[in-house]
Parts: C-alpha cells; sequence; structure tokens
C-alpha cells in the first residue's frame, strides 16, 4: 500500500533524502524533497524483513528519483529506536548499508520525537490547541516507552513501568501535564485537551485510561514522514553518523542480553 503525496518526481526543490522506519510490527518508508513528503510508502509485516525492505526502496528510487539512482540522494533518515528490536536492526542495517556503499549521509532519528514530529498536522485536523504531545511505544514485559514533548521544554524520553506509565497518563488527561505532582486539587481546572497522545493505541487502551477521540492523534500515520522531516533538519546542522558506528537505540537490553548478563533467572 502507498500514498502518493505530490504529482511529479523532478519538481526538486530542496534536499532529496530518503526515511526508513520499521519502529512496530509494520513501517514505512519516505522519500523526501526537503520538508515535503513525495511519496510515502507502508511496509506490511512481510515487507519490513530486510530482502522487502530493499525492494520497496529500490522501486521508491525507480518510480520517484529522476534519475532513478539511490546515489543522487543528499542523505538518508533512519529512526534508530527505542522501538521493535527487530525491527530497528533491519532499519539500521539498511540505513547503514545504503550510507556505506553509496557514501550518502546518514541521520539518526529518535522514533519518538519522529512520531511526535506529526503532530500539528493532526492537531490541525482535530482543531485541538495542544501545546504539548505525550508518546507511548510498547517496550514490552511490563514497560513502555514513553516521550513527553512539552511547548518550550527540552524532551523527556524515558523507559517507564506500566504503573508509572498509567500515572502519567491520568495526570495528562485530567490536569493537561503529565506531571502527577503539578496537579491541584481541582483536576478538571486545566484544559483536558492541552495534551495530543499518539504512539501504539494498546499501551493507552491495557491501562484503562479514557482518552477522548480530539485528544488521539496516533492513527493511520506514515511515521516515516516524521522521521524525514526532521531528519532533513539535522542533515542541514550537520547532525550526521558515519555508517559504522549507526547502531539501534533501544533503551534497555534485550531478553537474550539480561539473561547473559544474569539479570534474568
Amino acid at each position: 500500500m502507498q500514498q502518493e503525496l505530490s504529482d511529479s518526481p523532478d519538481r526538486s526543490t530542496g534536499l532529496k533524502t530518503l526515511a526508513i522506519e520499521v519502529i512496530g510490527r509494520e513501517g514505512s518508508i519516505a522519500l523526501m524533497d526537503d520538508a515535503r513528503v513525495v511519496e510515502a510508502r507502508w511496509l506490511g509485516r512481510e515487507s519490513r524483513a530486510a530482502a522487502g525492505l530493499a525492494v520497496q526502496i529500490s522501486d521508491l528510487a525507480e518510480k520517484r528519483l529522476p534519475d532513478r539512482l539511490l546515489s543522487s540522494l543528499d542523505g538518508i533518515s533512519v529512526a534508530v529506536g527505542p522501538g521493535s528490536f527487530t525491527g530497528l536492526r533491519v532499519a539500521v542495517t539498511t540505513a547503514k548499508t545504503l550510507g556505506y556503499a553509496l557514501q550518502i549521509p546518514i541521520v539518526a532519528v529518535n522514533s519518538l520525537c519522529a512520531i511526535a514530529e506529526l503532530s500539528p498536522v493532526e492537531n490541525a485536523k482535530r482543531a485541538v490547541a495542544a501545546s504539548a504531545v505525550l508518546v507511548g511505544l510498547s517496550a514490552y514485559r511490563g514497560q513502555v516507552y514513553r516521550g513527553r514533548f512539552v511547548a518550550g521544554e527540552d524532551a523527556d524520553i524515558d523507559l517507564v513501568s506500566a504503573e508509572q506509565w498509567k500515572t502519567e497518563l491520568q495526570s495528562a488527561v485530567s490536569c493537561g501535564t503529565a506531571q502527577p505532582m503539578a496537579c491541584d486539587e481541582t483536576p478538571h481546572s486545566h484544559d483536558e485537551k492541552k495534551y495530543i497522545f499518539m504512539g501504539d493505541r494498546a499501551v493507552f487502551d491495557r491501562v484503562g485510561v479514557e482518552i477522548s477521540d480530539a485528544q488521539w492523534a496516533g492513527d493511520g500515520l506514515q511515521r516515516a514522514a516524521g522521521v524525514g522531516r526532521l531528519g532533513v533538519e539535522m542533515l542541514r546542522r550537520g547532525e550526521t553518523t558515519p555508517a559504522m558506528d549507526l547502531v539501534p537505540d533501544y533503551l534497555r537490553p534485550s531478553a537474550a542480553e539480561e539473561k547473559a548478563s544474569g539479570a534474568i533467572g
């Protein structure tokens, strides 16, 4: 499945970049012209494997790059984590291989930041005057990858327990802030639509905190577009990563690594 967001492959006005993300069970890729999405494609579970991803990238270049050559790209942006361990490895390995072989600069983008980057579009659709975004992704084993993005503040990204996640989510919904201690004795005195919520809907639903449709902006997003937007900004600032230094950012060791170190069993 693909989504074409422009009508011509040869109207480039800025940096041409490829954005890749396999944050969850599915992924997406996007060809960018600066911050504009030329074309974005979903990666189903069968396409997110290394071979399937390579085919999709090759086909996108064939149809959308004027010279049909990936070497004409100005950069590659990739979501390095947190997220699915397998998906991140596939995406990072693909970006590393392309970047090294074609001598193209690589930009490593945080997954939660990339998702939050898509919130302004969703806010506009819902006419919600939100000043903050709370992103949650499943980390399994009773944990959540949490990203809190508040206007004028640095991003707050962490791995939290299900209990802490529920507390923060309740606070964000009822008080307009994800800082539990900031709530006063009248929890509904703040604008309940201050926060927009994004990420894996399951991690929101399973803790039993009700979120209104106006506050939820996480469905149907091709996250590669967010990776691409941030990637272009970082590329312009020279914030690139050498291919051989590019690694996934899992935020925590895998179960196998924990077991090997004696942390489990």
